[in-house]
Parts: structure tokens; C-alpha cells; sequence
């Protein structure tokens, strides 16, 4: 009886072990989960190419492209989000930015066989350092989550995730948004209208209900039970009343994956 209870054990352990070697993409998201560098929030690192159609080309209809045209994809992964943006704005500078070096390691990779001196990839786990006014729009889709959260209703989520990194993270990528500019959050556990920085914004677009799987939680970390939030493409103000002040004990780190 042990012994059988022992083999699915062991099969699924050899089963780890295989993708941990075969699969670069398994691995780098099992590597990330060991190391929780500071900022972290979704560790894996699943993309596929122009993910995001209909929000890339809402960017491109208002923003525009030229020369002068910068964005950022925040948590970028392996690049492919940038190169499906390169398809559409094919003169504005594109930044990708992802907390797993390994990512940027592949997409700096991708960029070296097809080099475009208006594409740059960086490791970074916040937008603390970016220049302030500096994008036309900034998208973070599927970075703001958890995977574990859609599994199982969890009544809080401050043992993956907390709103305080979330709220802070966008204080930063705000203040590097130009007046007028984008932002872009898709696949969120956390409302963007409840963030210090939404007093600047205003709502441009919403996705449809069908597309609002994900559990949502408060400033506190608390499930809020069968809430939804369509919202996912927001406008920077001309004139924006600066961000609130945190409330008290609403710290931490700024974080992405």
C-alpha cells in the first residue's frame, strides 16, 4: 500500500524534474518563485504573441505614432508584448521592463537577431527610477495578479500579494505618464480606482464582463465576493491633482513581475 501511494509521488517528481530541464520558460518561473526578488507579484511568465490585440490598437488610435511616441510594457516577461507593439508603432521607443532578469536575458536575446536601437529591455521590479513624464502609455497586463488567487477563494491575499505594493507601484508608473497619456491594466486582483494615483486619472475604456475572472481584492486585502471591475484603460488628466497620501501603515515596496 505505501509503495503505491509512493509512485504518483515519484512520477510527478520526475515530472518536475523533466520541465525544470526541458522547459526554459518553467524554469525561469519555478527560479523567480525561489528567489522572490523585492516587487514581485504574478512569478510565472506565460505570454503569446499580440495577446492584446484591441488594447494595442486603442493605444495606436489615440496616442499615435512617430519618433517622439515612447511606451512602456511594465513586466514585459519574454518580450513578446514589445515586438507585438513594434507590429503597430513602428517609430516610437519601447521600453520593456520585467523583474525576472531571466526574461529580459531571452528578450534581449530576441532583440540581438533583429537589433531596432528603439527597443530597450531592462531588469527592473518597480518604476521608482523612471523619468518623470516620460511615456505616452504604459501597460501592465497580467502583472498585477496572482495565478495561486484564481485557484481557490481566498478570504485575503496578503500571503501572495498586497494592495499597499500594488498602490505604491502605481504612484510611480503614474508620475512617469505624461498628461493625457495612457494606462493600460488588464488581468488586475487589485481596482485601480482605489489607488493614491487614480485621483489623476479618469476611465477611457472598459473590457467586456466576460474578460473579469480574476478575484478582486480591497485596500485591506480582503476578497471582495462577486465584485468585478471592467475598467482597464485609464487617461491621464492635463491638469491632475497630485497623488493622495498613503494611509497609515499602507507601505511596502513598489511591485511588478
Amino acid at each position: 500500500m505505501l509503495a503505491g501511494m509512493k509512485r504518483p509521488l515519484v512520477m510527478r517528481a520526475l515530472g518536475v524534474a523533466g520541465r525544470l530541464v526541458n522547459d526554459r520558460h518553467y524554469r525561469n518561473a519555478m527560479l523567480v518563485r525561489l528567489e522572490r526578488p523585492l516587487g514581485l507579484f504574478q512569478p510565472d511568465n506565460h505570454t503569446v504573441p499580440d495577446r492584446y490585440p484591441e488594447l494595442f490598437d486603442i493605444a495606436l488610435r489615440e496616442i499615435g505614432d512617430g519618433p517622439d511616441r515612447r511606451l512602456l510594457s511594465f513586466g514585459c516577461s519574454t518580450g513578446e508584448e514589445v515586438f507585438a507593439l513594434r507590429g503597430r508603432f513602428r517609430a516610437a521607443c519601447i521600453d520593456g521592463l520585467d523583474i525576472n532578469r531571466r526574461n529580459i536575458a531571452i528578450a534581449r536575446a530576441r532583440l540581438a537577431a533583429a537589433p531596432d536601437d528603439r527597443i530597450v529591455f531592462r531588469a527592473a521590479g518597480s518604476g521608482a527610477d523612471l523619468a518623470p513624464s516620460s511615456y505616452d502609455a504604459i501597460f501592465c497586463m497580467a502583472v498585477f495578479r496572482h495565478g495561486s488567487l484564481g485557484d481557490a477563494v481566498f478570504p485575503r491575499c496578503d500571503h501572495r500579494i498586497r494592495f499597499a505594493d500594488f498602490d505604491r507601484t502605481l504612484v510611480d508608473l503614474a508620475a512617469s505618464l505624461r498628461p493625457g497619456g495612457l494606462m493600460f491594466i488588464e488581468w488586475s486582483n487589485f481596482r485601480f480606482r482605489d489607488t493614491r494615483a487614480f485621483a489623476q486619472f479618469e476611465a477611457a475604456h472598459a473590457a467586456p464582463q466576460a474578460a473579469r475572472p480574476d478575484p478582486i481584492y480591497d485596500r485591506s486585502d480582503r476578497l471582495m465576493p462577486g465584485v468585478t471591475y471592467r475598467d482597464v484603460v485609464f487617461r491621464k488628466r492635463l491638469i491632475a491633482p497630485p497623488p493622495a497620501p498613503a494611509a497609515p501603515g499602507q507601505g511596502g515596496s513598489a511591485a511588478k513581475a
